[in-house]
């Protein structure tokens, strides 16, 4: 169940976190710095610039600091009344109205920042914190306030900044340093028992039940917080539900909102927690070495894929995929064609260690999954394996070596259309597709296919020839052949494999008709691949060599040629037969498929012929 394998994420990596619930990471652009006695001292800004990769470009983005500051006990957009955060609240909490504010909301404004300030005395005067009294000082100041609300308004702040007051000390006391209130001992105890009071009072409402996570009977929670960081995926920038049910047609059997779902309230807080954490960026993880960084999300086509496993694991694989490293796939390779031999990262024995992968997008308020599985560590080690060995391909430019693995951005890219990115949204389905087929095994499907096929015939020249593209092409019509069970499986390339599918060899006698009109006519503009290519691949065309032929026949030096080429033409068509009136979607690929192995066996043949010329020189050159 997915709740629960996102509540136990908490409780294993997250322990820390659970304790302190109160309190969360926010990014906090500003400090508002007064000292001890109340006054004004400037807007400290909290922003620093770093540099950025987004695919093959190197960007500078503005990043804002990070504060460990007071969670809200209610969800806020929906709460009556007001309820301020100590210390460290939006623009209008904390500094009133201003440019921040939207139109038609100041009055909304002027009472938060009024709860802001209420909220401030009472700390205050409960804890009796030297910090806390200095901030009470600087609102019984208006004019201050005011011209704290200038300042900060020339530094232009977006829309839903946070604010935090900070305090500076005049005296030199190495254990009370100053800084921002929120991480002061008294401020913390403080808040954590208003946070409880609060968070108790909340879901006093949603009466027992047995909560569906931990399945103990108790209290069960009325709502449950947001879950943020979804803004590019499509959700609310303020936060998304996963488990929501605010409108009656979401109901049933007369349950009110989420007693549909009964969930407790520590559970409810522990799986938000887990989802809120693994929709960051990379980041360290507890349990683990300071060195070690586990990846947990990736976004492509406007889907976050969240991936991690039940317990601490050397590998993942899922970076394999995305970004796969050539030694690294070399050694997995290797570890899967020796039985004796256990993937890396897990240990002798049966493995007991479990792989996540949650796919989510946002739709306005809620969060959707889009897919979710769990798979043993090792067997999905040994779909990573078979992926890499499914879209292993010959590379034409590098002599018809095998070609560098692929990685999910660039297959992406062979199933964009022209202008597309492959983080467009356009492309959410053809990446689910292809992460499902990575780690699950799942058979990618037709339209992935069709996709591959329309952006190839587009391309020119050597676009044509990219083995990631072909690569693809040929994993996706051996999953068609597998789900038949029947059919011949196409070739990698690698060597010379005698195919007798029609389709596969007009795709040869295309590139023989390319190579007969290289050595007739040299380099030319268009060759006969760059003008019949996009017909060739759905309609067969036969007979594009013979004035080729009878140009090369015409050269004495260049007979031979001529008659080797007409031979292997000859043979090719009479194989044929009846060329077909038409392919169909995988025929076609098919064609691709023979298209791109002839090129690499010529390719490879040249290269061999030229070595073994060389050879022979070289002996002559000895003997003399």
């Amino acid at each position: 169940m997915l709740v629960q394998a996102l509540a136990k994420y908490a409780d294993t990596y997250l322990a820390e976190e659970l304790k302190a619930v109160a309190f969360e990471e926010k990014p906090v652009p500003y400090l508002v710095e007064i000292d001890e006695s109340g006054h004004f001292h400037g807007i400290k800004p909290c922003i620093h610039k770093e540099a950025r990769t987004a695919g093959k470009k190197v960007k500078t983005v503005e990043v804002v600091d990070t504060l460990r500051a007071p969670r809200s006990p209610v969800p806020r957009n929906n709460a009556k009344g007001i309820h301020p955060l100590l210390g460290c609240d939006y623009l209008s909490y904390v500094l009133g109205p201003g440019v921040w504010t939207d139109e038609g909301k100041e009055d909304k404004g002027a009472r938060n920042h009024a709860g802001f300030i209420d909220l401030i005395n009472k700390a205050a005067e409960a804890t009796g914190d030297g910090a806390l009294k200095a901030c009470a000082l600087f609102y019984s100041d208006t004019p201050a306030v005011e011209r704290a609300a200038v300042e900060l308004a020339a530094l232009k702040p977006k829309a839903g900044s946070l604010a935090c007051l900070a305090v500076r000390l005049s005296r030199a006391d190495a254990e009370d340093p100053g800084g921002p209130v929120v991480r002061r001992p008294a401020v913390e105890r403080f808040w954590e028992e208003h946070y409880s009071r609060r968070f108790n009072e909340r879901h006093a409402e949603g009466g027992q039940g047995m909560c569906l996570i931990s399945g103990e009977y108790g209290p069960l929670a009325v709502t449950h917080d947001p879950i943020k960081r979804t803004a590019s995926l499509g959700g609310l920038a303020n936060g998304v539900a996963l488990m929501s049910f605010d409108k009656a047609a979401f109901r049933s059997y007369g349950w009110e909102k989420n007693a549909n779902s009964p969930v407790s309230p520590e559970r409810a807080a522990a799986y938000v927690l887990a989802l809120n954490d693994l929709l960051k960026p990379n980041l360290h993880r507890q349990g683990w070495s300071k060195d070690t960084v586990l990846p947990t999300r990736s976004d492509y086509g406007g889907v976050a894929f969240l991936y991690w496993t039940r317990k601490k694991a050397d590998e993942v694989y899922v970076p394999y995929v995305e970004r796969p490293d050539s030694e690294n796939v070399k050694r997995l390779l290797e570890s899967m064609h020796h039985p004796a031999h256990r993937a890396r990262g897990l240990e002798g024995g049966k493995d007991d260690n479990e792989f996540y992968l949650l796919a989510v997008s946002g739709n306005g308020g809620r969060l959707v999954v889009r897919d979710w599985f769990s798979e043993s560590l090792e067997r999905v080690a040994k779909k990573v394996w078979q992926w890499f060995e499914d879209l292993k391909m010959a590379d034409v430019f590098q002599g018809g070596e095998a070609a560098r693995p692929p990685s999910l951005y660039a297959l992406l890219r062979a199933v964009s259309p022209p202008g597309c990115e492959p983080s467009d949204k356009a492309n959410a389905r053809a990446a689910l597709a292809l992460m499902r087929r990575a780690l699950h095994g799942l058979p990618v499907g037709r339209s992935v296919l069709a996709a591959a096929l329309n952006r190839l015939r587009r391309e020119q020249g050597s676009g044509r020839l990219a083995a990631d593209r072909v690569g693809l092409i040929r994993l996706c019509v051996n999953d068609i052949q597998k789900t038949r069970q029947g059919g011949p499986i196409m070739a990698d390339c690698l060597k010379n494999q005698d195919q007798k599918d029609a389709a596969y060899r007009c795709g040869q006698l295309l590139a023989i008709y390319e190579a007969l009109q290289y050595r007739a006519l040299g380099e030319v503009n268009a060759t006969v691949g760059d003008r019949y290519y996009a017909m060739a691949s759905t309609r067969p065309l036969g007979h594009l060599s013979r004035a080729h032929l009878t140009r090369l026949r015409r050269d004495p030096l260049k007979r031979g040629a001529a008659m080797a080429l007409h031979q292997r033409v000859a043979e090719l068509t009479c194989a044929i037969g009846d060329f077909p009136a038409s392919l169909s979607l995988e025929e076609q690929g098919r064609f691709v498929i023979g298209y791109h192995c002839q090129k690499a066996d010529d390719i490879r043949r040249a290269r061999e012929a030229k070595a073994a010329k060389q050879a022979t020189g070289d002996a002559a050159d000895s003997d003399n």
